[in-house]
């Protein structure tokens, strides 16, 4: 299943950036095609501006070279003058004028002629001709006049869009010089185009927006879109959106205009003409990103791929749970295990406060080894599965988590305000009786914070305690067997009873000192003291021989170690101090009995054994020897380590004798 969902994972990672790499594919193809029509609007239209610029500058200088003009400025007399004698040559002049509505229909503003002191000879308005008395006299103060006047004769001054005093709309004028006539300084002729007409002969797109913008600031000129109102501002004066473009556009390009993809072309700017324009082609929509318009074949592999790292993910988190719910439960019992114990401990004992205490209980089973041994570790396996599911049946109530930490040891966190409740429900949890064994539990319970904050000594202080209370109360089984060993082998042998005392006790000492604990230092307690409880069957005047014993008679003694394996045997409490009993007296070369055992073969219990009986022996009065001092009973048995005895115990046993030495036995005992 791992391998199925990492396969997944695998071809979903890899078909995403395939979807979105022909996703971009697509996206940038449909933005080139995009591009390629902006551009083609743009030439065309902008094209289209650039002839309508022409064609007005062609055609002021086309009615400017009229002959009639250039006889007008050859009469004689003032301006004033000439227009009251209204010669030939000046209606000809005004019918000029007149014929360029003609022309631009519907586009001409107005049309003039006037003198280079500002006067005007004529001017023409929508095809109505002025009066006389109505011509102006100070067209020196008009935009076109001085730059016009400024340019060499044949060039045309085209001006930026102004509000037409006659007609009120937006135009541009157009107007050149006239070449002197003797005695005149010479003339211009000018007429006004409408903005309206450039937006006219710009054209429309269905396919883009077109726009007119000016070149140094940005602001829309003219809007295809929108006609130009007479009245109205110029263009669309509240779009700002090409400021940028404004600043930055070369002569042509294509950009991004507030999410629209956008062709600019400038307009081409002849002599004299003061107008710098860019037509702008907008696409209609934005442009979007490329998954936003992506295709069906990409977007089904985007959707495929997400499923699949969906589900691979998913999968792997699944799987990363179920392995971290592994590494945090017990196998067996389904409860927490040690590992969880600790964290859950760790976070209970940061919240804990003094107005709500926590209670750690740690709990050891009674009569659990015996009944393993007596009914096998699969029944044992049942019976710790049962005591597990009623144990966090009961601390439930209590707001508590059950956990085992290992063996038949088992764990409870739970709210303190009910402890001593806690503690009942618990006990009878783990307690449970049936033909031929009775388990119960000793515990010991630690609150946070009013005992201990700290995780790791309120797990010591549970754990002191729940010994206490298991070696105070009621004697085991196993006690109680060697108990009644010890009296039956203390009235047959009474004298046995301060050699065994002294064994007991030095070899619980290096024990510990080993690091041997919990049920195997009980049962070496208890091979310790039981060691010669196969002298039993030996009789009184092989033991109390004070001289050395016969072959005959060391074969029988020899014989002890298994006659007390089998008698301890007999209580399934001390079967494992009964496998020490019979290995007390095998050698570290192998050659003691009854198995010839050698080394690592022999239990570290026995060998402790060894020793332990060996000093006392050597320091005891024996009917066959009298007793050693204490170092002559170091001495042999340094002589004997690595041949009767574990050299590596030999050393431990000789400093904690030489400790005791330095002391009172009652005070370090």
């Amino acid at each position: 299943m791992r391998v199925i969902s990492i396969t997944a994972l695998v071809v979903g990672v890899c078909l995403i950036p395939s979807a979105v790499g022909v996703a971009r594919l697509d996206h940038d193809r449909r933005l080139s095609e995009l591009d390629r029509e902006l551009v083609a609007e743009t030439d065309e239209h902008s094209g289209a501006l650039d002839s309508y610029f022409e064609r007005a500058h062609s055609i002021v200088l086309l009615t400017a070279n009229a002959g009639a003009f250039a006889r007008v400025l050859a009469e004689p007399g003032s301006t004033a003058q000439k227009v009251r004698r209204q010669s030939r040559n000046l209606v000809d002049a005004t019918h000029q004028l007149g014929y360029l509505e003609r022309l631009y229909p519907a586009s001409i503003g107005e049309a003039c002629f006037i003198d280079s002191n500002g006067e005007e000879f004529a001017r023409v308005v929508r095809g109505d001709v002025a009066a006389a008395a109505d011509l102006s006299t100070e067209e020196e103060q008009t935009p076109f006049f001085a730059p016009t006047f400024a340019l060499d004769v044949g060039q045309t001054h085209q001006t930026r869009p102004y509000i037409s005093p006659d007609t009120n709309e937006w135009v541009v004028a157009n107007a050149t010089r006239l070449p002197q006539a003797q005695g005149h300084e010479g003339a211009i002729v000018h007429f006004e185009v409408t903005i309206e007409s450039f937006r006219r002969a710009m054209g429309r797109s269905d396919r883009s927006e077109l726009r007119v913008v000016d070149g140094r600031t940005g602001r829309v000129v003219i809007d295809a879109q929108r006609p130009q109102r007479v009245g109205a501002p110029l263009g669309t004066s509240a779009d700002r959106r090409f400021t940028e473009l404004a600043r930055t556009a070369g002569e042509s390009g294509v950009v991004e205009v507030d999410g629209r993809r956008s062709a600019y072309r400038r307009v081409t700017a002849s002599a004299g003409n003061v107008n710098d324009w860019i037509l702008v082609s907008s696409a209609k929509d934005p442009t979007g990103a490329a998954l936003a318009a992506m295709g069906v074949v990409p977007l089904a592999m985007l959707v495929v791929g997400l499923i699949l790292v969906a589900l691979g993910a998913l999968s792997l988190r699944a799987a990363r749970r179920e392995l971290e719910s592994q590494a945090n439960t017990d196998a067996l019992t389904g409860l927490g295990n040690r590992r969880k114990l600790m964290a859950d401990l760790q976070r209970r004992a940061r919240s804990a406060t003094a107005e709500h205490p926590v209670a750690l209980m740690l709990f050891d089973l009674n009569g659990f080894k015996n009944y393993n041994d007596t009914f096998g570790h699969p029944a044992g396996d049942a019976l710790l599965m049962r005591l597990g599911a009623a144990l966090s049946d009961a601390v439930e109530g209590f707001g508590g988590r059950a956990y085992r930490p290992g063996g038949d040891e088992f764990c409870v966190i739970a709210d303190a305000t009910q402890r001593r409740a806690l503690e009942r429900a618990a006990e009878r949890a783990l307690s449970e009786t049936g033909e031929g064994f009775e388990i119960s539990t000793a515990f010991g319970t630690v609150v946070i914070p009013h005992d201990t904050r700290d995780v790791t000594e309120s797990m010591r202080q549970a754990d002191n305690a729940m010994y206490a209370q298991k070696h105070s109360g009621r004697a085991t089984a196993g006690r109680q067997s060697t108990d009644v060993l010890l009296r039956a082998l203390s009235e047959r042998h009474p004298d046995l009873g301060d050699h065994l005392d002294g064994v007991t006790e030095f070899a619980a000492v290096v024990a510990e000192r080993l690091g041997i604990d919990g049920e195997e230092l009980t049962q070496l307690r208890h091979a310790a003291a039981l060691h010669d409880v196969g002298k039993v069957a030996i009789p009184d005047a092989i033991i109390n021989k004070p001289a050395t014993l016969t072959e005959d008679e060391w074969a029988f003694m020899r014989r002890h170690t298994i006659i007390g394996e089998r008698i301890i045997a007999a209580a399934p409490a001390l079967a494992g101090a009964a496998r020490l009993v019979r290995a007390s007296h095998e050698a570290f070369d192998g050659s003691g009995y009854p198995d010839r055992l050698a080394g690592a073969e022999i239990p570290v219990g026995a060998r402790i054994i060894a020793i332990c009986d060996a000093f006392d022996a050597m320091t005891s009065n024996r009917p066959y020897s009298t007793p050693k001092s204490t170092a002559a009973a170091l001495t042999e048995l340094r002589r004997c380590a690595g041949t009767q005895f574990d050299p590596a115990i030999v050393p431990i046993f000789e400093q904690i004798v030489t400790e005791r030495a330095r002391q009172p036995l009652s005070t370090s005992a």
